[in-house]
């Protein structure tokens, strides 16, 4: 996974300190959301996947212990800025996870506590997203990726 990590950092143009907090709290974003037997598939396919799940966790345990100015009115001020992403509010609204939008929302407020915008959030999901294809395989990835209420918005 690190080398995924590396690979996003330089295509998204960020600190990899960043790109390594950020993938993982997106990777625990999608352990979270989706059902297990989804989450398993991935796991089952991309080696580390699961420890930096664990790792996103304790960063986004941390983040809304921290509190602070991001949070959901920060990820709220970013959706009415962001364009497609308010198609992502929209689909996040019509999921059928009654948690999905909360947790986009808090997790969006969350990486932009920790310095991305709304493009660079994009990019680095989208960059997983794309690396996840290339290791685990477009059929896997489609699967867990239906899973996610308003996926197709937030990663472009």
């Amino acid at each position: 996974m690190q080398e995924i990590i590396d690979k996003i950092a330089a295509q998204v143009g960020i600190d990899p300190a960043v790109a390594d907090k950020a993938v993982a709290m997106i990777v625990n974003f999608i352990v979270t959301q989706v059902p297990a037997e989804y989450a398993d598939m991935i796991k089952q396919n991309v080696p580390g996947f699961e420890e930096l799940a664990t790792v996103g966790a304790a960063h986004t345990q941390a983040a809304e212990a921290e509190g602070g100015g991001g949070g959901l009115m920060g990820a709220l001020g970013g959706l009415m800025g962001g364009g497609s992403l308010m198609g992502a509010l929209g689909g996040l609204m019509g999921g059928s996870q009654g948690g999905g939008m909360g947790a986009a929302m808090a997790l969006l407020g969350n990486l932009q506590k920790d310095g991305l915008d709304i493009g660079q959030i994009k990019d680095v999901a989208g960059g997983l997203v794309g690396n996840l294809r290339q290791v685990a395989g477009d059929e896997v990835v489609d699967k867990l990726m239906a899973q996610i209420p308003g996926a197709e918005h937030l990663i472009g």
